[in-house]
């Protein structure tokens, strides 16, 4: 099979050789039009750059960096980051970038910051998530663009990119959804504090269930997982045995509270309804289903990618994206 070379690149692409060549260079002062153009054919025809040259010559380097909570690698198939990350690198791949996976714990400051300085990204995308909060005012100043899945609550500097889904909606489509099925004493396990989402998720709720004049019942909090669903749900039942309704604002705690309920003797839905959030896999498959909130999660992880590499090439794009979210019914509710 015979290689394509720069000349084929710039015929399929329209444009002279040396415009391809500044293109495939990581040159930054071409028409962006005539830059995704070369960048498009580049990748349909299989055309391969030297990518440590460009870096060499201050062009782009050709990678993007996924940034995850370390113990999300640990996590089984079907959680929120899955679904995220594989919407983030489908994007990725299609912009012929190669996705760099960055893992953070609580314990890292510095290193991620510092790898996004050292020229070898032209890029990330932060999967934001409780147990790496503390990255967000590091990586406020990166001299790279960042792509942040989840609203940031610390400052993160001006026209940031920012995916997220419709939380607060999503709160006011969980409350309804237990006030239509005919619930009256709701209680809600919320997630972390220090995340947007979760606050946000708590706030629909609230509203909701004051627009009909029913007053929300025992908040507890968790952080999102399983365990920490467990553990709330029997402070919710210590404080509150008569709930007949129970927001759960992720799937993996809605599917801890399940555990807690059937072995308290209530029967769901019949004694007491679940709602989830997010829709993954163990949604479907817990005992009863759960009816949840469902949030676009592969959409949110490529829309960051198609914003980030549309900024990282000098295009227009829209910058900060909400995402609707929709109910879920099955048979929790």
């Amino acid at each position: 099979m015979v290689r394509p070379t720069i000349v084929d690149v710039a015929q399929a692409a329209g444009v002279s050789r040396a415009t391809a060549a500044r293109v495939l260079a990581g040159a930054t002062n071409v028409d962006p039009a005539m830059t995704l153009s070369v960048e498009r054919e580049a990748q349909r025809l299989g055309y391969e750059t030297n990518f440590a040259a460009r870096v060499l010559r201050g062009g782009r380097a050709g990678a993007v960096g996924l940034v995850i909570a370390f113990d999300e690698l640990g996590s089984h198939s079907g959680t929120f980051f899955t679904a995220v990350l594989k919407g983030a690198a489908k994007g990725l791949s299609a912009g012929a970038v190669q996705p760099v996976l960055l893992p953070a714990d609580e314990e890292d400051l510095d290193r991620i910051p510092r790898f996004l300085r050292s020229g070898a990204l032209d890029g990330a995308i932060v999967i934001l998530q409780h147990e790496i909060t503390h990255l967000v005012e590091s990586l406020a100043d990166s001299p790279v663009p960042i792509a942040w899945v989840g609203r940031p609550h610390a400052d993160i500097g001006p026209d940031p990119i920012v995916i997220d889904s419709d939380n607060y909606g999503g709160g006011v489509l969980a409350a309804r959804a237990l006030v239509e099925a005919g619930r009256r004493s709701i209680g809600i396990i919320t997630g972390p504090l220090d995340l947007e989402q979760a606050r946000d998720r708590t706030r629909g709720w609230t509203d909701e269930l004051a627009r009909h004049g029913i007053a929300p019942g025992p908040i507890v909090h968790g952080d999102f997982t399983l365990d920490s669903g467990t553990a709330a749900m029997a402070r919710l039942l210590q404080r509150a045995p008569d709930l007949d309704g129970i927001f759960a604002s992720s799937d993996l705690m809605a599917a801890g509270a399940l555990r807690v309920l059937q072995a308290a003797g209530r029967r769901v839905p019949t004694d007491v309804s679940v709602v989830g959030f997010d829709d993954i896999l163990i949604a479907s498959t817990s005992d009863p289903p759960l009816t949840t909130v469902r949030q676009p999660l592969e959409e949110m992880g490529r829309a960051a990618a198609d914003t980030l590499l549309a900024t990282i090439r000098g295009l227009p794009a829209e910058k900060v994206q909400l995402l609707p979210t929709s109910l879920i019914h099955r048979e929790s509710l």
